[in-house]
């Protein structure tokens, strides 16, 4: 178990973002202490690392963020009890399509992205190659001109 401050440094959340996160739903309530201190288990651990990189590197809202995880949490919960209605299972797997579009979309954004920034580093090196060569012939230059003659 983990408070709330050892949470913090291991998902590199802030305290104020873990009580947002729980104040609208998007985690559980985390147990607490006789003296009412949040205290985290492994599990919730891991859950935060996935929210807080799902929304840094993926770029997830916590409305999208929200959807996954109480989607998460019914599938879970009727895993356990008595299981998916049709109905169920045809709306949880159009949300979990629509999330996989998403996240091939931004992907792509994410490549190409990629790309251009690779481009970018190949012309300010390739400006870099130019700019040392034509160093090298003006230094050749000038120390030709101040040669001494006898």
């Amino acid at each position: 178990m983990y408070l709330i401050d050892d949470v913090t440094k291991m998902t590199g959340l802030t305290k104020r973002a873990l009580r947002y996160y729980e104040e609208i739903g998007l985690i559980l309530p985390p147990q607490r202490t006789k003296g009412n201190a949040r205290i985290y288990s492994e599990e919730e651990v891991k859950e935060l690392r996935k929210v807080a990189e799902a929304k840094e590197v993926l770029g997830f809202s916590l409305q999208e963020l929200q959807q996954f995880m109480s989607l998460k949490r019914m599938i879970e919960e009727r895993s356990e009890r008595q299981g998916l209605s049709l109905k169920e299972i045809t709306q949880i797997e159009d949300l979990l399509e629509n999330q996989i579009k998403m996240i091939d979309f931004k992907v792509v954004k994410m490549q190409a992205f990629k790309t251009e920034l690779k481009e970018m580093r190949e012309s300010a090196m390739a400006i870099h190659e130019k700019t040392k060569t034509k160093t090298k012939g003006e230094m050749k230059e000038w120390k030709d001109s101040i040669q001494l003659t006898d």
